[in-house]
């Protein structure tokens, strides 16, 4: 008896968990939905509206403006089958990474793509630019000791834009790329300039030994 009650309720929960990942689902694809209208001041009911749901839903998910544009990032992560991966902490895996990102862009939504030119997105975008800064920086620190305090700089700021969205759209609209294609091509350019500083300390190295 106690092990058919301990199933009923796992079986509850378990319920109970789905409805609420459907739920906050269709609440972040009602904001991108909003987004992509262009809009600039917006409210909680219009993406209640376009979600199809209550407004009162939406605050017992997500209490304020801010709270909702946060799990904006969580759910693009999820959706782009990047969560259960580890932070990048090597240029390898930083392609790695991207590879996924530049595919799994292929399946995203209009809306989606619409949105993330919205000036909602551009605003969201500057707020997220020190996290992924140091998360750049951090994919390359097994290389970034070859490269002088300024190249360092150029080269963490140059991988930044390859893992953009603004670079998985100009792949599509000025090359039409695939999602792969693109993904070749820029982990051949994180990689090359990842270890050019190995050949600048090479180049310099020989230099000395000729000055001497």
């Amino acid at each position: 008896m106690i092990h058919i009650m301990k199933e009923r309720k796992t079986y509850r929960s378990q319920l109970r968990q789905e409805h609420t990942e459907r739920t906050r689902d269709l609440i972040m694809e009602g904001l991108i939905r909003t987004m992509a209208n262009g809009a600039v001041t917006w409210s909680i009911p219009d993406v209640a509206r376009e979600a199809g749901v209550s407004v009162p839903t939406v605050y017992r998910y997500f209490r304020t403006k801010q709270d909702l544009v946060q799990g904006l990032g969580d759910y693009v992560v999820r959706k782009a089958g990047l969560a259960a991966m580890k932070p990048p902490q090597s240029p390898q895996e930083l392609v790695s990474l991207v590879r996924q990102m530049y595919i799994s862009s292929e399946g995203l939504s209009d809306a989606f793509r619409m949105a993330s030119v919205s000036e909602l997105a551009s605003e969201v975008r500057k707020e997220s630019i020190p996290l992924r800064l140091r998360m750049t920086e951090e994919a390359l620190a097994p290389v970034l000791s070859l490269f002088d305090e300024q190249d360092r700089v150029r080269l963490v700021r140059m991988v930044l834009l390859l893992t953009s969205s603004a670079m998985i759209r100009a792949f599509k609209e000025y090359l039409d790329l695939s999602g792969t294609e693109a993904a070749e091509t820029v982990g051949w350019a994180i990689l090359t300039l990842a270890y050019a500083g190995s050949s600048n300390e090479k180049t310099k190295q020989q230099r000395s030994e000729a000055e001497q």
